[in-house]
């Protein structure tokens, strides 16, 4: 049995190193694409050039310039693929790529790779070229001969591929101080509250003058003396009719006395019975 669990155990653990070492490296994932230039030469002086990212270390020639978008007519060949035609120029028919290489004028697509600033020409087709990171690649139509024809314009890989370019940060907008807030709402309470004080007497005020000004001065504290008495009311009103002003949680406090000296007399007098 326990060997048996011990199995299993050496098997679970041998799963979980097989689906890690599938797993993609963190450098892997986070790494930036690889880009690589193509400078296609119509003749006449036009010219396209086409920047190509992609994931893989290295991509053939002829993906690259398929991964382009330019539309292509390409055939197979025992040197590599052979392009007969980019966009409108070249031969519609993939049997006959070299349709316009009769004789000694011989018009197709030559192919080059940069190196070291240079076109160099391909030596081999281009499904059999290497293409990595930072190379570019050239196509030109034109005159020419098996190992040299016409060459496209030259352009640096900078050039074709300039390095991206990041945004600019977006700055947020500062915060709002909370004591802005609390000082523009002191002033309207404090005038709420003085607008609320001062109602009473402004209504006031008038009709005292106009009776007697002479003693309007003198009236006025003994209103306000006179206030607190006004809310004694409902304190009376409570006590009765017999003017006691007893709280009622002492009445309360009574009741239970009264009921708990009742009880001890009533036991008492049955312990003497």
């Amino acid at each position: 049995m326990r060997s048996s669990f011990r199995g299993m155990r050496l098997l679970a653990l041998f799963a979980l190193a097989v689906a890690l070492a599938a797993l993609p490296g963190g450098d892997a994932a986070g790494e930036a694409p690889k880009r690589a230039g193509i400078v296609v030469s119509f003749g006449g002086g036009r010219t396209t050039t086409v920047c190509v990212e992609f994931a893989e270390a290295e991509i053939t020639g002829a993906e690259l310039l398929r991964r382009s978008g330019l539309s292509l007519v390409t055939t197979g060949g025992a040197g590599g693929a052979a392009v007969c035609k980019i966009e409108d120029v070249g031969c519609d028919n993939p049997n006959d790529c070299f349709c316009h290489c009769r004789g000694a004028d011989c018009r197709y697509w030559a192919y080059y790779t940069l190196d070291a600033g240079a076109w160099k020409y391909s030596n081999v087709g281009a499904s059999l070229r290497k293409v990595r990171d930072g190379d570019v690649d050239g196509w030109a139509w034109g005159s020419g001969k098996p190992g040299g024809g016409a060459q496209p314009e030259l352009r640096a890989f900078e050039e074709i591929c300039p390095p991206p370019t990041e945004p600019p940060p977006t700055l947020a907008p500062p915060p709002t101080e909370p004591a802005l807030a609390s000082q523009t709402v002191a002033p309207t309470l404090a005038a709420t509250a003085a607008g609320a004080t001062e109602l009473p007497t402004a209504t006031s005020t008038p009709a005292q003058t106009e009776r007697a000004p002479a003693k309007a001065a003198t009236k006025t504290p003994e209103a306000a003396t006179k206030t607190p008495v006004a809310t004694n009311t409902p304190s009376t009103e409570q006590g009765g009719d017999n003017g006691l002003d007893f709280p009622l949680e002492l009445l309360g406090f009574g009741a239970v006395a009264a009921a708990l000296g009742t009880v001890s007399l009533v036991l008492w007098r049955r312990s003497r019975g």
